[in-house]
């Protein structure tokens, strides 16, 4: 197992309000490092796409202890837990200057056919480049919070998907999911709460052009979040909150 590391200042415009690390941006920063590493094993989105393949998140779950603030700098760390042909668990933890861990992320991934857009077998090259343990069942992630057959959406949005949404596998990045998820919430909730536990599961990818809508139900100290596109569930999300 080789573990990655590379710190990154939290910079201005990857804070919100509140002056810290908007939720969205916990997620790029940490496919940042992921990313890092593996232009510094030299099997990074090139060496990768060269094969008409692409990584492509199927679920995480964070948990934020505290957020960081615009100025501080972090280490984030990251490495490739467990492998079979078809999935890899992928671990991420943030620290702080005192070395005190402040967020955690488990994260399921698969490997994308970029052309027939299905799940592709995992290449040997990259197994042996993350040194990962070799399993064969990678143990599944909680389940997001779900809506029920008999509950309906407290909130509603519809948002357009433009082009700065999509990433270099030709779909929408994985965190723009927590932007439409969060959006709707509002100003004076996501001032008066902090977020605890995420977990977002992605169903569906969503492409460039479409239109989705964002639901939402509250309740006291949770959220559950649905993801549409048309007819299909693009993405689950559910997210546990403290009042600050």
């Amino acid at each position: 197992m080789r573990i990655f590391e590379t710190k990154h200042e939290i910079l201005d415009f990857e804070g919100d309000m509140s002056g810290k690390l908007m939720l969205p941006n916990i997620l790029s920063l940490a496919i940042m490092g992921s990313t890092k590493q593996s232009l510094a094993y030299e099997v990074g989105p090139d060496y990768t796409h060269a094969m008409g393949l692409g990584w492509i998140v199927l679920q995480h779950e964070i948990i934020i202890y505290r957020r960081p603030s615009v100025g501080e700098t972090v280490t984030i760390q990251t490495h490739g837990k467990e492998f079979n042909p078809f999935f890899a668990k992928r671990d991420y933890t943030f620290l702080d200057e005192d070395s005190n861990k402040i967020i955690q992320i488990d994260s399921m991934y698969a490997m994308l056919d970029m052309e027939k857009r299905k799940m592709a077998r995992i290449p040997d090259a990259l197994v042996q480049a993350y040194q990962p343990d070799s399993v064969k069942r990678v143990p599944h992630l909680a389940k997001p919070l779900r809506f029920t057959n008999e509950e309906a959406a407290d909130l509603t949005r519809l948002y357009q998907v433009r082009f700065s949404d999509i990433d270099s596998n030709q779909h929408v990045n994985n965190a723009k999911y927590l932007d439409w998820a969060q959006d709707p919430l509002g100003r004076d909730f996501l001032l008066e709460h902090e977020p605890q536990l995420v977990n977002i599961k992605f169903e569906h990818e969503v492409l460039l052009g479409e239109t989705v809508v964002s639901k939402v139900i509250q309740q006291k100290n949770q959220t559950k979040h649905q993801i549409w596109m048309g007819d299909e569930l693009a993405a689950e999300v559910g997210i546990k909150w403290t009042e600050n």
